[in-house]
């Protein structure tokens, strides 16, 4: 019996490691973007590690749903496609081995992966969606516990903007507090305290003041411009932050439809109304057929692999990703037809499996026409030598030539080349993937507001630089790991052994290649990424359905001197280098009450030291009796120079290196702290040495297990740099909650791992 089923084993075996390795990179990869951009968009700060888990394991059943039929699909052409440019299915035929028996390894592998993808379709990906949104709501109610980071202007509170010069945030205990109230009569109450704590209850969240003066100041527009200044022992001031509402949301169930599980969905197809029949119908029947397509992503795929002659591992790559593009963009085009009403639920979700199905189907029923016309050899000798091994043979010549004198050689020409297309072809194919995922995660908003396809294809072109620097490492690893697995496996390395050549240097243009890379990822990283992300964000937030942010300086920003003594309000003109609507609020010498409040028109530097207010009206409301006094021009002197002011996002991936660090140096002058964007200053010096790290990992690998299986080296690298990812999640986040040294906690793991490489490097026989 076990002999009989010697050919299905060996199918089986042939198939799963592609299919895993597959998973593992593309879950890796989207599952490292996707945590990324929800920890800045979400938690923007540092938060419990608990938040930080919980959103990572809401967020990898979503991953998974979309990897699980691409791996499936890529482990079953690449695998069959190995096995027939090896010419092992023209053996199994000859030797009279069925189609059916070459055929049901796959389709045996794609119902388990279908078991895996139902499971998680039919009841984890519901109960992420609501993990998600819980994941939301704690963040924020944990931010209501105490809104305020020391030394950080907090503008979330509507109508509110606090200021805290001390505290301690994890006991909700602030000291020197100063915050601006904006009134609905335009009236503006200013509030200084020597100590604060926020008292959160389900219904409301206040703040308990302790030693506070509060001063009103009224209207520009109002005939009383009467001011009031009152000290009080204690102040309580409620704030309107929605906690009650928060926590409701928590305890109500969720109805959305996306969060919805199977029974629900069945009951709103039966007793919603028509659109929230439709809507329930997209989605239950979608969830139906993805996890129907592993299942017919292996019979598809090990149709058209059984049909063609020869093919390689980089022509079933390809195949594979024209595959998934044309069937998510057939997903895409059925759903949108559904939503509007031109296809009922069912044959909108189903369009794209059956089309595959069947697609399948028909492959095996033409059995006689055969796909061979695709990728064919040439029949003389001197064509069906491989090219490298040509250039193999005239490297041999140069023998008694030493390296640095020969440099470059044909070979090393030849490497940089087939790494160059390599690289090519899986940062395209990688590319293609995020946006199809990307797209697919939008889609409900992009249904439900109507989005143009421009719009979304603006989004996607603008976040083309973020994605590939994410995906330069993943990149070249592909890149290492098919160059020197080939390299190793024609025996082209024995040929550069023989030639008097060490392994160091067959791996020096695969290291070149790799710090072009890594040169090009820095100039993408600090030239265009940080304008690129500003305007991502925004087309992101339109195709959500959120306000548009506005444009840096259009808004109204805030500043706390130096020296803490003033604290500053106002709108930047950056042409002209001026602020307009200044105010300026100046404290005693404790900087803890307030003494004078300054506004004007504009204001503009005459030197470094001066500064002229137009149109200036300041008030004292320090002294025994509140004066009020004006001029068209008022000069003061020691505020800070213009750089100090100018508008600056405040999100590390929109700015460079340059602007981040004097971000955090203008923050740290102001005793702010400043840990997590120390930590991602430190990423942005790190990030293209990971990509050198990643071909330090992958040409060792490569070319040690190359010889054997070309598998064993690409599931070896695939772990190795999926270890890689995580110590380096894990050391930044220790970076993040102070526990390490920004630098220590961003160039650990690098040193790390580069010295893993080169070990490795020195494993491998020279």
């Amino acid at each position: 019996m076990a002999n009989r089923r010697l050919i299905e084993r060996y199918v089986l075996r042939t198939i799963f490691p592609y299919s895993l390795a597959s998973l593992v990179l593309l879950t890796a990869i989207l599952f490292a973007q996707q945590t990324g951009r929800y920890f800045e968009t979400i938690f923007h700060g540092v938060v419990p590690s608990s938040l930080v888990y919980g959103l990572a394991l809401a967020l990898l059943p979503t991953v998974l749903v979309f990897t699980i039929p691409m791996a499936v699909l890529s482990g079953t052409i690449i695998g069959l496609g190995r096995m027939g440019s090896d010419s092992e299915l023209v053996a199994m035929r000859a030797a009279g081995i069925s189609t059916w028996r070459m055929l049901w390894p796959a389709l045996a592998l794609g119902l388990i992966a279908t078991g895996a993808s139902a499971e998680l379709n039919l009841k984890e990906t519901p109960r992420a969606q609501q993990q998600l949104k819980s994941v939301a709501i704690r963040s924020a109610l944990y931010k209501l516990d105490s809104p305020v980071e020391p030394r950080t202007f907090a503008t979330d509170i509507p109508g509110y903007v606090i200021y805290v010069r001390d505290g301690d945030k994890s006991q909700g205990q602030w000291g020197r507090v100063f915050i601006q109230k904006q009134q609905a009569n335009h009236t503006t109450v200013l509030v200084t305290a020597r100590a604060g704590r926020i008292d959160s209850s389900p219904e409301k969240s206040e703040l308990v003041l302790q030693d506070a003066m509060q001063t009103t100041l009224p209207a520009p527009e109002s005939r009383d411009q009467s001011f009031m200044v009152e000290r009080l022992d204690l102040l309580r001031i409620v704030f309107p932050t929605g906690r009650g509402d928060l926590l409701k949301r928590i305890q109500k169930e969720e109805s959305s439809p996306e969060a919805m599980g199977w029974s629900d969905l069945r009951q709103v197809m039966g007793q919603g109304s028509d659109a929230e029949k439709r809507e329930a119908g997209i989605i239950f029947h979608k969830r139906l057929a993805f996890s129907l397509t592993p299942l017919v992503f292996s019979l598809f795929g090990a149709a058209l692999a059984l049909r063609m002659r020869r093919g390689s591992r980089g022509f079933g790559m390809l195949v594979s990703l024209l595959v998934l593009l044309i069937y998510y963009l057939v997903t895409l085009l059925g759903d949108q037809m559904a939503r509007a009403g031109s296809l009922p639920p069912i044959v909108g979700a189903w369009v794209a499996t059956a089309l595959a199905l069947a697609l399948g189907i028909a492959l095996l029923a033409f059995r006689r026409r055969q796909l061979g016309f695709l990728f064919r050899r040439a029949t003389n000798d001197k064509a069906s030598i491989p090219k490298h091994d040509q250039e193999v043979a005239g490297f041999a010549a140069y023998k008694g030539r030493r390296w640095l004198a020969s440099f470059p050689t044909l070979l090393d020409v030849s490497i940089v080349r087939t790494m160059t297309f390599s690289f090519f072809f899986g940062f395209v194919s990688l590319v293609l993937i995020f946006n199809v995922f990307t797209t697919f995660e939008l889609w409900r908003f992009i249904a439900a507001n109507h989005t143009s396809v421009k719009l979304v294809a603006q989004y996607l072109f603008y976040l083309l630089p973020l994605v590939s620097i994410e995906l330069f490492p993943g990149s070249v690893l592909v890149a290492a790991l098919m160059t020197y697995a080939l390299i190793a496996r024609r025996r082209e390395a024995v040929a550069w052994w023989a030639s008097g050549q060490s392994v160091y240097r067959l791996m020096l243009p695969g290291l070149g290649f790799a710090v072009l890379i890594a040169t090009g990822s820095w100039f993408i990283q600090e030239r265009v990424m940080p304008q690129a992300n500003v305007r991502q964000d925004s087309l992101r937030a339109r195709i959500r359905g959120n306000i548009a942010q506005l444009a840096p300086g259009s808004e109204q920003r805030w500043l706390v001197s130096a020296d803490g003594a003033r604290i500053y309000s106002y709108e930047f003109d950056e042409q002209r280098e001026v602020l307009l609507k200044p105010a300026i609020y100046e404290f005693d010498d404790q900087q803890l009450e307030l003494k004078r409040v300054t506004k004007g028109e504009e204001g503009k530097w005459l030197s470094t030291k001066q500064f002229e207010i137009s149109k200036a009206l300041w008030i004292d409301v320090n002294d025994a009796r509140v004066t009020r006094q004006s001029a068209e021009q008022l000069k003061i002197s020691g505020v800070d120079p213009p750089a100090v002011f100018r508008p600056t996002a405040d999100r590390p991936s929109q700015l460079n290196a340059d602007r981040l660090r004097i971000y955090i140096k203008n923050l740290k002058d102001r005793g702010a702290d400043t840990a997590a964007l120390a930590v991602a200053l430190q990423r942005k010096y790190a990030a293209p040495f990971g990509v050198i790290v990643m071909a330090l990992i992958g040409m060792p690998l490569a070319i040690s297990f190359g010889r054997k299986s070309t598998v064993v080296a690409l599931c070896s690298a695939v772990a190795v740099s999926l270890a890689f990812w995580l110590v380096v999640g894990g050391f930044q986040q220790l970076g993040e909650h102070a526990l390490l040294p920004p630098g220590p906690a961003v160039w650990t793991p690098i040193v790390i791992f580069a010295c893993g490489g080169l070990y490795f490097i020195s494993r491998v026989r020279t």
